[in-house]
């Protein structure tokens, strides 16, 4: 299955949007770029969570089932970091 994409430039980003953003992707360790994706998706109420679909690229070169649910369980975890580290800063 091949996924469009759509780039797209974005100006004038309040400064308060830009901590919150840049916060979340040091927190889970995602690039700025992909926690922009993963804010609007959940916005949109699109689902990013299908890890081995972003992964599908990579799934042909030899990662096996058992690396995808590890993957999957860390990212998980991450996905937990990062709510309790926002629910402590509220």
């Amino acid at each position: 299955m091949i996924t469009k994409h759509k780039q797209y430039t974005i100006r004038n980003v309040p400064e308060p949007v830009d901590q919150y953003l840049r916060k979340q992707s040091q927190i889970s360790g995602r690039s700025l770029n992909q926690t922009i994706i993963d804010e609007l998706a959940e916005k949109a109420g699109v689902s990013t969570d299908d890890l081995s679909q972003s992964l599908s690229w990579f799934v042909g070169s030899g990662i096996d089932d058992q690396t995808l649910q590890v993957l999957s369980e860390e990212d998980a975890i991450q996905k937990q970091l990062a709510q309790k580290e926002l629910d402590n800063a509220a």
